[in-house]
């Protein structure tokens, strides 16, 4: 196996943690420099102050809509740049994007393949879905591309639903992971109102699952209020927003878990939910659903229920989940020094081998 590694270019449309897929990306390289691998970011902007050993390399930024077109922009801009500044380098290419020139690929999302294989979309062909299928099957299976990373096998199992191709290819798992918590007890709920507290976070409020956290919480009579991080109160229906158990509080760059006792989350086609592994690590109970790949790690103090049960069976597991005993204990199963060091000592030097006996 090769050791010593070429340049490692990243790609990421917004570098800095700004959401999910950009928040694995900025932590991953951060990691990654602490372990001497040389990194570089391919970019069309940043956010925050990054490690100054990280080189960037910042492309005109594309016209924001429709996005589709905008990726199209984005992908060219840097197959372009590629080409121009790397040309004859010995380098590797991650990407985190749709793009066409990587060598190895994380796919963070659920296939857009898998969501429109409806008879509506068949009978009504649409560009934008067209343009994301072509654009998602380039980064998976052009000729460039030597290895696909899956943030869950959930994520796994739909890709290659999806695309049975890809079995030809190397497939590994990369789960997202966490800083570890120095603290070892977190501070207890002040309950002197008699209330208990649970908390939801996301932007993506609809694929999250608020609706029916509030239809969960909504079962309990009023013995537990919801607290809302991610979407503004102006986004929100008027049963969520002016709901008298809600406080809408829109997007935070740190949730104050030491309030909550419980994180409700009960999305539908979630990778990989890095929220879950937030929560724990701060030793919060979490109700999630089936469809959440974070799940799949094995924490504790942790309720899983599929999508189909009724309201009432997410209602008595939530129930469940505050009757048991809260020792709040930080709970950290994957850290990014832990995926950095596999990129690091395995999917790297895979990758490099393979390109290098192609060539």
């Amino acid at each position: 196996m090769i050791t010593q590694l070429p340049p490692v270019i990243q790609i990421v449309r917004r570098f800095g943690c700004v959401g999910g897929m950009e928040s694995y990306v900025w932590n991953l390289t951060h990691e990654l420099v602490k372990l001497e691998v040389q990194t570089e970011i391919i970019c069309e902007e940043t956010f925050g102050e990054f490690d100054p050993r990280i080189v960037i390399h910042q492309i005109p930024k594309s016209t924001p809509k429709p996005r589709w077109k905008s990726m199209q922009c984005f992908r060219e801009l840097v197959t372009q740049y590629v080409a121009d500044v790397f040309k004859d380098k010995a380098i590797l290419i991650h990407s985190h994007e749709r793009s066409s020139c990587h060598q190895i690929t994380t796919f963070h999302g659920p296939p857009i393949a898998a969501a429109t294989e409806s008879i509506f979309s068949r009978l009504i062909p649409s560009r934008r879905v067209a343009a994301w299928k072509n654009m998602e099957k380039d980064e998976l299976l052009s000729k460039s591309t030597k290895q696909v990373l899956f943030v869950s096998s959930i994520a796994r199992r739909q890709l290659l639903e999806a695309y049975p191709e890809l079995r030809d290819q190397n497939l590994d798992i990369a789960y997202p992971g966490v800083h570890p918590n120095p603290q070892k007890i977190r501070p207890m709920l002040d309950e002197r109102d008699g209330l208990r507290r649970a908390v939801f976070v996301g932007k993506e409020w609809k694929r999250k699952g608020l609706e029916l956290a509030v239809d969960i919480i909504d079962a309990l009579s009023g013995s537990i209020t919801l607290d809302v991080y991610g979407p503004d109160k102006q986004e929100l229906p008027g049963r969520i927003s002016n709901h008298p158990s809600v406080t809408v509080l829109g997007w935070r760059e740190k949730i104050p878990w030491e309030k909550y006792e419980v994180l409700i989350h009960p999305a539908k086609k979630e990778p990989f939910g890095m929220v879950v592994a937030e929560a724990r690590s701060n030793g919060i109970k979490v109700l999630t659903s089936s469809d959440v790949g974070s799940a799949e790690l094995g924490f504790r103090n942790l309720q899983v229920l599929d999508l189909s049960s009724s309201t009432g069976e997410w209602s008595r597991a939530l129930e469940a989940l505050l009757a048991a005993e809260n020792d709040r204990l930080p709970e950290v199963l994957w850290t990014w020094t832990e995926l950095a060091r596999l990129h690091k000592e395995k999917f790297y030097p895979a990758a490099h081998l393979q390109v290098t006996n192609n060539n």
